[in-house]
């Protein structure tokens, strides 16, 4: 059904998803001024933020994600910080984090493994990656900003004594809860990678080649 719509229809479908997401939010803080409850607004407020990222990846790097990878990704913040964080699902369900991080390590690394392989493409001449160091590179990608995750985690915890690496909830341990999402990331990186290794010994490049083009465009003036 997604495939079979215009580029329109799926830019409408994305303005609509976002702006309940940033709604639900903006109500979040809201209600915190209202009750003087302010426990949730720090993460509303970033979230809030995060729903920005396709704009701000184009305005200022030239980057534009697809409307299909733009409406995952959206779904994803509101899946891991509206109703992981704030909605306490992670508290809820045992295995809503593992999901989450599993997801992520697939996204970020079809993410670094499209950025990689276009500009391999595109620049070749200069620099030419074997198949293998694109999808090593897609892997670390991935990996990486897991990382860079968890210590942003340990950063919020620690400042604004959030309880994001769970190590304030009874029977849980902080070290636990992080190197199990750094496990999972992992595991999801790893599907991502393979499926990049299985395209480019497929050579493809009919069907995805536009797909990947699409990626970059001219920055806007």
């Amino acid at each position: 059904m997604f495939r079979k719509m215009t580029e329109e229809q799926k830019q409408k479908m994305q303005m609509i998803i976002t702006n309940i997401v940033r709604t639900l939010l903006i109500l979040i803080v809201v209600r915190g001024f209202l009750t003087g409850d302010h426990s949730q607004d720090f993460i509303a407020i970033l979230t809030l933020f995060m729903t920005y990222y396709p704009s701000i990846l184009e305005k200022r790097f030239g980057v534009y994600l697809p409307v299909g990878m733009q409406i995952t990704i959206t779904l994803f913040i509101f899946a891991a910080q509206y109703l992981g964080e704030i909605k306490a699902f992670y508290d809820l369900i045992p295995w809503w984090d593992t999901i989450l991080h599993s997801t992520s390590g697939v996204i970020l690394g079809i993410i670094g493994f499209m950025f990689v392989y276009l500009l391999n493409k595109q620049h070749g001449k200069r620099v030419k990656l074997s198949p293998i160091m694109v999808v090593w590179f897609a892997f670390c990608f991935a990996i990486t900003i897991g990382v860079f995750w968890e210590f942003f985690e340990y950063t919020m915890d620690r400042v604004f004594g959030l309880n994001m690496q769970k190590f304030r909830m009874p029977g849980q341990d902080g070290l636990v809860d992080t190197m199990g999402d750094l496990f999972v990331d992992a595991v999801g990186a790893f599907i991502a990678s393979v499926g990049g290794w299985i395209y480019i010994k497929k050579k493809n490049d009919v069907i995805f080649s536009k797909y990947f083009a699409s990626w970059f465009r001219k920055k806007k003036k």
